[in-house]
């Protein structure tokens, strides 16, 4: 097991299992890890960092560049996705994405870090959430500001 080396990691086995697949078909010999302790109870996942999808040291380079022909990974998995802040006059149109134009985009409501902190002083969780948008064309997460 020396000369293998993790190419990328899954949060399913099944997600694993069809990428091998793929890229077996390409000539890359593959190997799961972790596969059936995270089909025994799902919730150990995160815990021991995904289903891991091994490539021997040799062919890493190769995967990589399969899996970006492949479509399944790309510049939006390369680099961490951060939210970015927007300041926005009252008529600008906030329906379409400000990067790419494209009206598929979506409201994402992610918690605040004062829910954290209420949770552990009152034990209870209190509906408090940042709203963010994202856009399903180019990747990209943003939230607007109103300017002052």
């Amino acid at each position: 097991m020396k000369d293998w080396q993790i190419l990328t990691s899954f949060v399913y086995p099944h997600e694993a299992n069809m990428v091998k697949t793929y890229l077996d078909s390409e000539g890359i010999e593959t190997i799961v890890k972790d596969e059936m302790t995270v089909q025994v109870n799902n919730f150990y996942s995160n815990a021991i960092g995904g289903v891991k999808l091994l490539v021997r040291t040799l062919d890493y380079e190769k995967g990589i560049e399969t899996l970006e022909k492949g479509g399944y990974i790309g510049d939006a998995h390369k680099t961490k996705n951060r939210v970015e802040t927007l300041f926005y006059e009252v008529k600008s149109d906030k329906k379409k994405c400000p990067y790419c134009r494209s009206e598929n985009i979506g409201k994402r409501r992610n918690p605040d870090y004062l829910v954290l902190v209420v949770y552990l002083l009152l034990g209870a969780i209190f509906p408090i959430f940042r709203n963010s948008y994202k856009c399903f064309d180019c990747s990209k997460e943003w939230k607007f500001k109103r300017k002052k």
